[in-house]
């Protein structure tokens, strides 16, 4: 008997199929390889075009399930230590994808380095900022891990353990951390890959905004991934993620169902919107699109701010009266010292009849330098208000306490016109042109909701963003720089006006069409209108975090 019980048992081991399950080695590919394939979902990153058809095909669909993977593998984790490596692992590899264009960075002979020792460095910015980006959604997935959920509604656990909805509070959990706290200015972060712009061009769906924000979208997006891994912890033969797993398959599901009906829901709500808004656009308005790397010169000759002027002047000739910007450091000075050209754009102003946003520098009275614009009305008046910019870059614009333990050759990366950095400014301003109001912001700037609603809530009827991407070269930061701007004029019901020094520029509606732009490489004028708006959308009332 023992031995005819000792066979049976060998067969049945033998016969018993093994359970679906990944090594320690493999889950961490599963989230190098998973992050990656979010990362393509980007703003700029296309297909190549089809031979023949010309169609260039984007991937920002895979926003909407392809973080499930990361979802999965955090509640199957063993420990809060295995959940966090996959985290890190999976958001580094995303933002090693997305924010691809750190390594435009290249080459930075302006700053005396060399061709090898500019790739070294460009890679390295590149690694530093994505491991940064990667270490917040490791906390991310350490907290959702000790966070006990279910795929389901409230339910009590075999251990008495209250749960709580998994496509309630995983987005939540991922807005606090992934676009709130970790991205704080405080803690160094510069929110650049957020999942609602990979949705920029989606028209109908990004109409929401104007009510919940991107930061809403960004809740959609994650609970709609939320919902595909309940799906796949209901179906498939995956172990260790209970936590994910509805009661049932139906309720799994129903959950699915509940979701595709309020995307159908957001979907027509935006097709409404972009179908019934009308906004006026009688407001004549020109990028000068210089092409000049202020700081980064290719040239063996340094432009004097007189040059600069002149080009700036010139390029005017074809530009229709309005409202014209200029980009960020423009005129590289402290223009408030500089009473000849001050007088020569007054002079400019007013004979062309145009309105025109300078960036140059200021100083306050203790001397302190800030990145500024200044207004110059089309009567050939300066503007007393200047603005100075509040969101400043790490490393680029002001150097971090912790940068003072590197070395030399490091911390000359934080050159700036200013010399060793510039302060932070401490509130919006709008400039009161007779044309309309116009509330400027100052490249990175465009990324933050806050300072964008708070420059709206202080009277801006029409929003500008002057940029200087020359440090980037030729880079998909451009793309998604007018990604960002595409989000904040929805957010806002604001036109949105983005000039870059090396391009591309655009002139965005408060619909996010991009209603004009141009290229990169090349000195240019942008032309298109824009249009007064003085409401203040739901979002923009409401978003004071």
């Amino acid at each position: 008997m023992a031995k005819t019980s000792e066979k049976l048992q060998k067969k049945e081991t033998k016969t018993k199929k093994p359970q679906f399950k990944f090594s320690w080695p493999s889950n961490l590919g599963l989230a190098l390889l998973s992050g990656a394939v979010l990362g393509l979902s980007a703003p700029g990153i296309t297909m190549p075009a089809i031979p023949g058809i010309g169609y260039t095909f984007s991937f920002s669909f895979l926003a909407w399930f392809a973080l499930a993977p990361l979802l999965l593998l955090t509640a199957s984790s063993k420990s809060i230590w295995h959940a966090f490596l996959r985290g890190t692992v999976f958001g580094t590899a995303y933002n090693l994808v997305y924010q691809n264009w750190y390594l435009g960075l290249q080459p930075l002979d302006w700053l005396g380095f060399n061709n090898w020792q500019g790739w070294l460095l460009a890679v390295l910015a590149w690694m530093v900022v994505c491991i940064h980006q990667g270490l917040i959604i490791g906390i991310f997935a350490a907290v959702a891990h000790l966070v006990p959920t279910t795929g389901h509604f409230f339910t009590e656990g075999s251990k008495k353990r209250l749960k709580l909805p998994a496509f309630f509070i995983i987005p939540l959990l991922w807005i606090l951390i992934v676009n709130k706290l970790g991205n704080a200015h405080i803690a160094l972060g510069v929110p650049f890959a957020m999942l609602e712009y990979t949705q920029y061009k989606q028209i109908s769906m990004i109409q929401i905004a104007s009510i919940i924000g991107g930061i809403g979208l960004s809740y959609l997006m994650v609970v709609c991934n939320t919902v595909f891994a309940v799906l796949i912890a209901n179906f498939s033969k995956l172990k260790n993620v209970n936590s994910l797993q509805a009661p049932s398959r139906k309720m799994a599901l129903y959950q699915s169902i509940a979701m595709a009906i309020v995307l159908a829901g957001v979907l027509a709500f935006g097709f409404y919107q972009s179908s019934t808004l009308k906004f006026t656009a009688d407001i004549p308005v020109s990028v000068v699109q210089q092409n000049i790397n202020i700081d980064m010169q290719k040239t063996t000759r340094r432009y004097s701010v007189e040059d600069l002027f002149r080009i700036h002047k010139n390029l005017m000739a074809t530009a229709p009266k309005g409202l014209s910007v200029w980009t960020e450091s423009s005129l590289p000075t402290y223009l408030s010292r500089e009473k000849g050209l001050q007088q020569n754009l007054k002079d400019l102003a007013s004979s062309r009849g145009t309105d025109i946003v300078v960036g140059a520098m200021d100083t306050d009275k203790d001397n302190r330098p800030f990145n500024s614009a200044y207004g110059i009305t089309s009567s050939g008046t300066i503007a007393e208000n200047i603005y100075h910019k509040r969101y400043l870059v790490p490393v680029g614009e002001y150097a971090p306490a912790f940068l003072t333990v590197l070395p030399d050759w490091a911390r000359r990366m934080t050159n700036t016109p200013a010399g060793g950095g510039f302060n932070s400014g401490s509130k919006p301003e709008v400039f009161d042109f007779a044309l309309a109001r116009v509330g400027p912001l100052i490249c990175f700037e465009i990324i933050s909701p806050e300072e964008t609603a708070s420059t709206v809530r202080e009277g801006a009827e029409v929003l500008v963003n002057i940029s200087d991407l020359a440090w980037f070269h030729d880079s998909l930061i451009g793309e998604q720089m007018i990604a960002t701007s595409v989000m904040r004029a929805v957010e806002n019901r604001r036109y949105v006006v983005f000039a870059a020094n090396t391009g591309p520029s655009a002139v965005i509606d408060p619909l996010g069409r991009v209603k004009a732009r141009c290229g990169g490489g090349k000195a240019q004028i942008l032309t298109g209108t824009v249009g007064k708006v003085n409401y203040l959308s739901p979002f923009t009332s409401w978003y004071r975090l």
